[in-house]
């Protein structure tokens, strides 16, 4: 299989700097599997789709596929399709949210879980199209998260580079 290529630029991940039109976007972050969505990312998205938040409410309060394990599902992945050439995947990777008594919320394996599962969806709509799949990614992970964006960076290329996904990362500049 080809590698995918890995692409930083500086950026609003919600403004995908697409290499061409007829591309295909997934934009990748990380929610906790709280029902907590309110600060870092999630607030760029609330300002241009409403689909994004109410898709990851319905799952984290059980609309989802995974009827026999505990709501919310950790290390599960809910989409929100906001037209033909644009989707947002809500990765719950983060047991919780930051605070005092959880200073990393951050599980990794969780992560690599729904990056697995962010692959199984590309592999599908590459089965359905000819146009480029790319995931464009905010730098998730680090902050809010309490991980570590080197050790995410490592998870991008064994889960998505490797598995012939192209990949954009966005460092976001205020």
């Amino acid at each position: 299989m080809i590698k995918g290529t890995l692409r930083t630029v500086v950026g609003d991940a919600t403004e995908p700097q697409k290499q061409v039109e007829n591309e295909i976007v997934v934009i990748a972050h990380l929610c906790n599997n709280e029902n907590k969505w309110g600060a870092g990312f999630v607030l760029a998205l609330n300002k241009k789709w409403k689909e994004p938040e109410q898709r990851y409410r319905a799952f984290c309060e059980g609309n989802n596929p995974y009827p026999k394990l505990t709501i919310p599902v950790l290390g599960k992945t809910c989409y929100a399709k906001i037209d033909e050439h644009l989707v947002i995947a809500n990765m719950i990777g983060q047991d919780g949210v930051v605070s005092a008594d959880n200073l990393k919320p951050i599980k990794y394996k969780a992560l690599a879980n729904c990056m697995a599962e962010v692959v199984e969806y590309i592999d599908m709509i590459r089965a359905q199209t000819s146009s480029p799949v790319v995931i464009h990614c905010p730098k998730f992970g680090s902050l809010r998260a309490g991980g570590n964006f080197d050790f995410v960076l490592e998870l991008i290329n064994e889960i998505w580079i490797d598995n012939g996904i192209d990949v954009v990362v966005y460092e976001f500049e205020e």
